[in-house]
């Protein structure tokens, strides 16, 4: 099929698809999947590429109980593993081109995942947003705007948008040429920075609850406790987003101040992750307490007073923040509670392994130890991280154990593998759980370290 002939299937019944009756689904094969295949993407890996190096992550339908706040992408678009660009689909009758709510979503996509740029289409418009920009609540549909093409300008203009979002460009590295400008704004409004230093007036504020109602306590257990709940709370809020969980669970605990609900829910929680996360230490000291900042603290993890999706937080986005998070510490002074550094952090610069080379050792390692063995061997390998930090080695590891498994199952056992869309599958929670139990290990001098790598593995 050529362009022009896609255009001219759209265009005959195109008041058909500009009613309620058609939805995103038929949209998804109908138009956007032989569109991108038009642009040289591999949709739906006709070439059965391993799956760490999957050309396009097709996202499965939306959970009765989800949100589209909680969905991810619909498209992941990547060079090897590397996500580089995410579009999202709407049925045609969705005014995308005026619609508020829409552009912000998939705005927050890429923000989050610090992409440069991200697409947003229902086929009669294609749009182009600059995701370095944070996304505000009172943002409207033309903000980070960059590009938009109506549908009879994809013919037209299609090199034009091959340049811009075609598979070449991304693997010949014109993609990176054509968006340089956004680099150096991604860097300068970085999540990292921004979502630390909402952690850190969390942290503050949290640790000046404690010390209030337990003046006692010494600083090594305030810092513990601060950290044990800010990490069960992020926790299950990123497993709201990833539909492990109902969304806006938290917050309906929050908005009722449902102290017993919220407790309840760590309990809850507990038994089923058994992860340690989620201990009750001086629950009737902190969470029963009515002014508790609890409930503030889960109101800014939600759109749209949060700017992030959980969905999409990458391992090396987390990884950063917890380890420059963990380079510092509250302290007790003159009866205040304030973050200072950690002695040992003065006179060093926390830096984080980038992902892509951390993608490189591991296939060049773990990826040539797994060949060749059956799922047995692979889950009785056992691979240590002796210096952890916050895991950000171990999650890649977890990922390519992951995805290996993912292939070895295709070839061989296929009814293994629960399918979510097209050619495209996942490992069922019991194998995942194999995994990390029988292969993943780290070790840190820093007890909060170790506690951050539990928590980004899970």
């Amino acid at each position: 099929m050529t362009i022009k002939q896609l255009i001219d299937k759209y265009t005959a019944d195109r008041n058909y698809y500009l009613t309620i009756k058609y939805n995103e689904t038929l949209l998804r094969s109908d138009f956007l999947d032989p569109f991108f295949e038009l642009l040289g993407w591999d949709i739906k890996n006709n070439a059965g590429k391993p799956t760490n190096e999957r050309e396009v992550i097709l996202e499965e339908a939306l959970k009765a109980n989800a949100s589209e706040h909680s969905k991810k992408p619909d498209y992941t678009f990547r060079l090897f593993s590397e996500r580089k660009f995410f579009l999202e689909a709407k049925k045609p009758c969705v005014s995308i081109e005026s619609n508020n709510d829409t552009a912000k979503q998939v705005r927050r996509y890429g923000f989050t995942a610090k992409l440069k740029i991200s697409v947003l289409s229902n086929f009669e418009y294609l749009l182009i947003y600059d995701t370095s920009v944070k996304v505000e609540k009172d943002d409207n549909h033309q903000k980070a705007l960059i590009k938009k093409y109506h549908y009879t300008e994809y013919e037209s203009k299609f090199e034009e948008i091959k340049k811009l979002l075609g598979k070449e460009s991304v693997y010949s590295g014109t993609f990176e040429t054509e968006w340089k400008e956004i680099e150096s704004k991604i860097n300068q409004y970085s999540i990292d920075n921004l979502f630390l230093n909402q952690i850190n007036e969390w942290r503050k504020a949290l640790g000046c609850e404690i010390y209030k109602n337990e003046p006692k306590i010494d600083e090594q257990q305030l810092n513990d406790v601060v950290q044990s709940y800010i990490n069960r709370v992020i926790f299950l809020r990123v497993c709201e987003d990833r539909n492990l969980e109902d969304y806006q669970t938290l917050l309906k605990f929050a908005n009722a101040n449902d102290f017993k609900a919220l407790i309840k829910k760590f309990e809850d929680a507990d038994k089923r992750y058994n992860s340690g996360l989620f201990d009750q230490l001086l629950k009737d000291k902190i969470v029963e307490n009515v002014s508790s900042v609890f409930w503030t603290i889960i109101k800014q993890l939600y759109y749209p007073e949060s700017p992030y999706s959980f969905s999409v937080f990458s391992s090396d986005v987390l990884g950063s923040i917890y380890e420059i998070f963990l380079s510092e510490k509250l302290s007790v002074q003159s009866g205040s509670v304030v973050l200072v550094k950690k002695p040992e952090n003065i006179d060093r610069d926390i830096i984080t392994t980038p992902t892509f080379i951390i993608s490189d050792i591991l296939r060049n390692t773990v990826l040539k130890k797994c060949e060749g063995k059956t799922d047995n061997e692979i889950l009785k390998l056992k691979f240590a991280d002796i210096s952890c930090g916050s895991g950000a080695f171990l999650l890649e590891l977890f990922q390519l154990i992951n995805d290996i498994l993912i292939d070895y199952y295709l070839k061989k056992n296929k009814i293994k593998l629960i399918q979510t869309n097209i050619n495209t599958y996942k490992l069922p929670f019991e194998i995942k759980r194999q995994l990390l139990l029988n292969c993943i290990y780290g070790v840190d001098k820093d007890y909060n370290a170790v506690e951050a790598t539990k928590f980004g593995l899970l």
